[in-house]
């Protein structure tokens, strides 16, 4: 899927049109679209800027033989007398920003494209595309027969976009829109641009829902697993804590879903709207990413591990609790096996 980013991507699967985003970087040329520092410093081999696993505070990581340290961005500038005003100084600046939408970056990448013209720098696949672009003719048609609707769940979805007659209505849709727009009816054309545009954009959205969902699967398994370790106090105890824990960062995840979704529900004024509504999906997109990239090393070790009882299984509830305490803990209480 699409929530692995690649910082040194410059062929862009899906192209920007100019929005800029919030962070935006202005290059002045191709050297600036890449962390090409100056200082010796980083041509150490191996070396890399990624956060502190414990802090998230960001970092040049280097070897040191067997082992790795780990020096803050702070530190780095006072150590070199790296200023704000120097090339290096703005770069460590760009690091900072960048590593919300990658995981690291190494000397030499390119610096995201989200800083340099809005767009993401990872890829989503052919069937988020096709998702997206499905959502939005089914509103458009729905639109045009008075009932317009955001279908959210991709088995209805499928059936009515792959229903005769709403394949018949797409292209008058797109004409009686053209109409309401103003553009006149000869111009169809351009709303059906308009909407691939939109579709394109979404198309992220949609690749991350579908990272969610491997999210939302841990989550299910935690019923299971209950009531596999059901005559295991001390595991079941752990499990209830994670089934509480977790509750928070799910309901966030469906609430800025169900954001995006209600945002671009009224398809005529997302289209009347449309560049200012393609920075509000970018916003929410990379908000996202940022959020799911710090799930994305225990969806690996969930998606590797049977969901039977086994020491791994149990190695991999104690990570899953330490990760869930240490990023979502608050004043909750905690219900006990055998308590309601």
């Amino acid at each position: 899927m699409g929530s692995e980013a690649s910082v040194d991507h410059d062929g862009q699967d899906v192209p920007g049109d100019g929005t800029p985003s919030s962070d935006q970087v202005l290059p002045g040329d191709d050297r600036s679209r890449h962390f090409a520092f100056e200082h010796k410093v980083f041509t150490v081999d191996g070396g890399f800027f990624a956060p502190i696993s414990t802090t998230g505070e960001a970092a040049f990581h280097i070897p040191l033989g067997d082992l790795k340290g780990a020096v803050p961005l702070e530190t780095l500038r006072f150590e070199f007398n790296l200023g704000p005003d120097s090339l290096d100084g703005r770069l460590l600046d760009i690091v900072e920003k960048s590593l919300r939408y990658v995981k690291e970056i190494r000397p030499g990448d390119s610096i995201p494209h989200e800083l340099l013209d809005g767009s993401a720098s990872w890829k989503v696949e052919e069937k988020h595309r096709e998702i997206a672009k499905n959502r939005l003719t089914v509103q458009l048609v729905s639109w045009l027969t008075g009932g317009e609707a955001v279908i959210v769940d991709l088995t209805q979805l499928e059936q009515i976009a792959g229903d005769p007659t709403t394949r018949q209505k797409v292209n008058e849709a797109f004409t009686r829109a053209a109409e309401k727009l103003g553009l006149g009816k000869d111009r169809r054309e351009e709303v059906v641009n308009m909407v691939d545009t939109l579709a394109r954009e979404l198309s992220f959205i949609e690749a991350l829902r579908d990272r969610f969902g491997y999210v939302k699967q841990i989550q299910r398994n935690f019923d299971v697993l209950s009531n596999l370790y059901r005559r295991d106090q001390g595991i079941r105890n752990e499990i209830f804590r994670m089934q509480a824990l977790i509750k928070t960062p799910v309901m966030n995840f469906e609430g800025m879903f169900g954001q995006t979704d209600a945002q671009t529900g009224e398809i005529l004024a997302v289209l009347r709207n449309i560049q200012a509504q393609i920075k509000f999906i970018r916003d929410v997109r990379d908000d996202l990413h940022f959020r799911l990239m710090l799930w994305d090393d225990l969806i690996a070790r969930w998606t590797a591990t049977p969901i039977e009882k086994s020491p791994e299984m149990e190695a991999l509830l104690k990570e899953t609790y330490r990760f869930l305490a240490r990023h979502f803990s608050s004043q909750v209480e905690w219900p006990l096996a055998g308590r309601r």
